[in-house]
């Protein structure tokens, strides 16, 4: 015998289904902001030097951290397009590159973001309201995320011009970041 549920009870069930995938749909993108998403813990420290990479771009252009260590100083900004706070700093890291790449910054852009999603990266990053100065990179592999420990998103790591780390910061502050940058260039 087939049961049929009722108009108003069958409202009810498709309400509070609706009402999970809602709430779920709220809670997993903003997962990957969340301290826990990743099991690594901080690799390197203030004062210890910054362990160099070599990767490409978005553009195709290679990346060599060695060709920058002892020239400038390099700011890596760990992020991901599904990261509200990390989409949102993008603004203020642009000013920061304007303000000080004449003094000797370099900034590179590490997104975190899978790759089966590279194609929405490009097109994230062309897209994007602000023209973006300085070299995106697509860590797919969690190559870089790994050797450095990062585990929260947004992540900065500011490398003075030895080529040793000032500044691990988790989360984003413009003034503490500033500041840094300015004391690193100084």
């Amino acid at each position: 015998m087939k049961m049929r549920v009722p108009d108003k009870a069958h409202t009810k069930i498709r309400t509070a289904i609706f009402a999970v995938l809602i709430a779920v749909a709220l809670v997993i993108p903003s997962r990957i902001c969340e301290p826990a998403i990743f099991s690594a813990g901080p690799k390197i420290g203030r004062g210890e030097a910054v362990i160099p990479f070599v990767t490409k771009d978005l553009n195709g252009n290679e990346i060599n951290l060695a060709d920058y260590i002892g020239q400038k100083a390099i700011l890596l900004d760990f992020w991901s397009i599904y990261c509200g706070p990390c989409v949102e700093e993008m603004p203020t890291l642009i000013g920061l590159y304007d303000k000080y790449n004449d003094m000797g910054l370099e900034v590179f852009g590490i997104s975190l973001d899978s790759r089966f999603n590279a194609r929405r990266l490009g097109k994230f990053v062309e897209s994007y309201e602000h023209e973006i100065p300085y070299p995106i990179i697509h860590d797919a592999q969690s190559e870089i995320r790994r050797l450095y420990g990062v585990n929260t998103l947004p992540t900065a790591i500011l490398v003075d011009k030895d080529g040793n780390v000032d500044l691990f910061f988790m989360g984003f502050s413009e003034a503490e970041l500033d500041a840094a940058i300015w004391q690193v260039l100084q």
